[in-house]
């Protein structure tokens, strides 16, 4: 059998540490599908077909040419490149109509035999001889059309390896009016030696920069005047970030709106100081520690973090007045401090301890584990006007004992939160007897409780009838007047759940991006004392 032969070397790093070259290539294949998901979907797409539909009764009359150039440089706008530049050829009356669109630019629509099935999907693998071709096509899209470039994103090249081009692309596009640039390097498992170039901070059209498996430049050498005046979303994943680039970032976007983090290569360390911020979101992160110091406009705050080395994960929270929605804080990794206060077991209820815009919060739960249970009265009461509650159960080997409902009652638990909770979410549901006694003393502590929804990681049980049966034990003891829709239903995902995505998570139209959940199949019956 022949020796596997990577589409890319190992470095020396990864060849002093004995890694196999087809592990590396499984991890950055994993790490570049979780990107890819994150990432916002692109504004065009090749799965459409390009066609013209002429006069219906046979006369042939190309009635699509007869609209006004504006209307045409708008649809060529919505078209992949490749498209885009064909339409020149229809006519004489279509040549300029595509100069003259602002474009959007995949690259991935640029690749030689593209896979039919997925054309607007980054590839896993990718050989040099399809990156130089795809750099070469780039170059001579960025030459030939003046611009502007509504959209840019650029997924396919190796861009050390392509250096010189890469930073005329920069160039071009600065001068060009880029407005949404998503550069995802193709580096691994290389060394990444050279930063990006200074010209990315001299874009001034930028409204959404994504960068990806790249080096930042020293921003202590850059212009003074260097900025974002435009930027509003920022998306920082698969690389290392200083807190002072950070900072840099944070002062000069005067309009950011939403900044992103997905699967950092050094823990992440943020002083937030921002007055335009509406929503941050970590994923897949380490974290040394957040601190929302100065952000007035904070709405969302969305957390899945990994387990840092001996230690929690820090989260303090200090000036955000408008902080709606949180979560997922997991009380096995994070530490939550709210003002001056640390949020441990036991921690009375005072105001300076509480956040009380917080209307939607989401946070993971060891039932098994005897800390986690005392810890959540403490973490709930941090936020006293909490009306959807999603709870996730994580499954742990760890189990420290049952506890029971009285262990709830007697610890005065939510107090506050049960009686504003409208809708509540108990996601990966096993049915533990630790699991149900935390249910039953919410059900009959949350008068205004009118929506349970059950969900069970896909395959946990082997019928929703076994579900719903674990769950109708739930109504069994006191419960308020008002009835309470109970929903079990089966994830299509495995424990855990899926992939989160940026996109879902900044769409501000969505009032609880938490609540979306996908279900291969569910029941709903409404109970009432």
């Amino acid at each position: 059998m022949a020796a596997f032969e990577p589409p890319f070397p190992l470095n020396e790093a990864s060849r002093r540490r004995g890694q196999d070259p087809q592990e590396v290539e499984a991890l950055f294949g994993r790490l570049l599908s979780y990107i890819y998901h994150a990432l916002p979907d692109p504004p065009v797409s090749a799965y459409g077909d390009l066609c013209i539909l002429f006069d219906a009764d046979g006369g042939g009359v190309d009635r699509l040419s007869l609209l006004p150039d504006s209307l045409l440089a708008n649809i060529v706008s919505r078209l992949p490149v490749k498209d885009a530049a064909r339409t020149a050829v229809l006519s004489r009356r279509w040549r300029p109509v595509w100069r003259a669109a602002p474009l959007v630019l995949l690259d991935t629509h640029l690749l030689p035999g593209p896979d039919a099935d997925y054309p607007d999907a980054i590839p896993t693998h990718l050989d040099r001889a399809r990156s130089a071709a795809v750099a070469a096509a780039v170059s001579r899209v960025l030459a030939a059309h003046p611009g502007p470039f509504r959209c840019v994103r650029l997924a396919c090249c190796y861009m050390d390896e392509h250096r010189a081009q890469f930073e005329r692309w920069l160039r071009l596009l600065a001068r060009k009016g880029v407005q949404e640039l998503f550069l995802i390097n193709r580096p691994w498992p290389l060394e990444i030696r050279s930063p990006i170039p200074a010209t990315l901070f001299g874009m001034p059209d930028l409204t959404c920069l994504y960068l990806s498996f790249c080096v930042l430049p020293d921003t202590a050498g850059l212009p003074r005047g260097a900025a974002f005046p435009r930027l509003r979303q920022l998306g920082l994943c698969a690389l290392a970030v200083r807190a002072r680039e950070l900072e840099f970032f944070l002062s000069r976007s005067p309009v950011l709106d939403v900044l992103c983090f997905e699967g950092l290569v050094a823990p992440l360390r943020l002083r937030l100081v921002s007055h335009s911020l509406r929503c941050l979101q970590v994923h897949a992160c380490k974290l040394d520690r957040i601190a929302v110091v100065d952000a007035p406009r904070l709405e969302r705050l969305f957390l899945h973090t990994h387990p840092s080395e001996g230690r929690k994960n820090i989260v303090k929270i200090g000036d955000a007045p408008a902080l709606r929605l949180f979560g997922q804080f997991a009380m096995e990794n994070d530490e939550l401090q709210v003002g001056n206060t640390i949020i441990k077991a036991g921690t009375v209820a005072n105001p300076s301890a509480m956040v009380p815009a917080v209307k939607t919060l989401d946070v993971e739960v060891r039932f098994g584990v005897r800390g986690d249970a005392k810890m959540l009265p403490s973490f709930l009461r941090c936020f006293p006007n909490v009306e959807r509650l999603h709870i996730h159960s994580k499954k742990t080997t760890e189990s420290t004992g049952r506890i029971s409902i009285k262990f709830w009652q007697e610890s005065g638990a939510i107090k506050c939160a049960p009686s504003r909770i409208t809708t509540m979410a108990f996601h990966d549901f096993h049915g533990d007897r630790n699991e149900v006694s935390f249910l039953k003393f919410v059900i009959e502590s949350a008068p205004m409780l009118r929506t349970l929804m059950i969900v069970y990681a896909n395959g946990c049980f082997g019928s929703r009838d076994e579900a719903t049966s674990k769950a109708k034990g739930l109504f069994a003891g006191k419960r308020a007047t008002e009835p309470c829709m109970l929903v079990v239903c089966e994830s299509e995902y495995a424990e855990g759940g899926g992939l989160w995505d940026f996109e879902k998570g900044s769409d501000f139209s969505c009032n609880d991006p938490f609540g979306y959940v996908v279900c291969s199949s569910f029941g709903v019956r409404r109970w009432s004392v």
